[in-house]
């Protein structure tokens, strides 16, 4: 289990009302595999397809040599890759058309797995507008995950 025991965490909807809050910019590192989990709304304007994006850390930085960790990105329950920081050079994760509800609730979980160095701790992590378009067709959010259709 490359992201730690937490069954279901990945999922909309599962509660986690008992988790403690955490401020993402202020996030310390802890030994082992840590869950961090939020929802959202997004209101895209009717009649553009909208690109968004999760980014981790300064795009403008290929790697991070002390940040050491590594996060399994999860949106609205699908596997959206793996963000190691040492390596690069993405650090922008685009969320395909069909994972995001554009006019609804998202969820998204990342399991962050560090040895706890203070210097290896999450660098901060931002949602991303990358491409806006007028038009585009009609679609359907993709339901395999416990997802609705909108």
């Amino acid at each position: 289990n490359v992201g730690g025991i937490c069954i279901g965490c990945t999922m909309p909807g599962f509660p986690d009302k008992s988790w403690a809050v955490a401020n993402m910019a202020a996030t310390k590192p802890y030994t082992g595999t840590s869950w961090y989990r939020t929802t959202f709304d997004v209101e895209a304007p009717k009649g553009h397809d909208v690109t968004l994006g999760l980014q981790f850390g300064d795009p403008t930085v290929p790697r991070s040599p002390t940040a050491k960790y590594r996060v399994l990105i999860f949106v609205n329950g699908w596997n959206m890759g793996q963000f190691i920081a040492k390596v690069g050079p993405q650090r922008v994760f685009v969320i395909p058309p069909g994972i995001l509800d554009p006019h609804g609730e998202n969820t998204i979980a990342l399991a962050v797995t560090t040895d706890g160095k203070p210097a290896k701790a999450l660098e901060p992590v931002r949602l991303v507008v990358l491409r806006a378009a007028r038009g585009g067709v009609a679609g359907e959010r993709e339901s395999g995950q416990g997802g609705s259709r909108y």
